[in-house]
């Protein structure tokens, strides 16, 4: 019961449903996720332990930079979750305006790997 409970509290959060929606497409560094969805790195922090003790994204470090993913063993109940609910997160302004950023910040990867750090300081990841 208790991963039940996990997974419905990493769902109960406008943030973390919107990291995971970010996340649907693949893989991306913190800093990615910081500067697409607008969040400062402690409070997408907070969000993503969350998320990682419910089982739903896994983590891989490359050189200084943390990379994100939906956990394989959750990538079916995430993707169910989304299909589910697909006409309202569809038509969700803040979801379409995370793709369009996150977009953009995709667009600086260096052989499609992270290169930049944070686009709005001087910090790299």
């Amino acid at each position: 019961m208790e991963q039940l409970v996990s997974a419905a509290k990493a769902f109960a959060d406008p943030t973390r449903v919107r990291i995971l929606s970010a996340l649907q497409d693949g893989e991306l560094c913190v800093c990615e996720i910081c500067d697409a969805l607008g969040v400062a790195q402690s409070t997408l922090s907070t969000h993503l332990q969350v998320i990682r003790d419910a089982g739903l994204v896994s983590t891989r470090k490359e050189g200084k930079w943390m990379y994100y993913t939906i956990a394989p063993s959750a990538g079916r109940l995430v993707d169910s979750l989304f299909q589910f609910f697909s006409g309202s997160l569809k038509a969700d302004a803040t979801l379409r305006s995370d793709d369009k950023k996150l977009n953009q910040r995709l667009s600086m990867r260096d052989n499609g790997a992270c290169c930049v750090g944070f686009a709005d300081s001087k910090r790299k990841c």
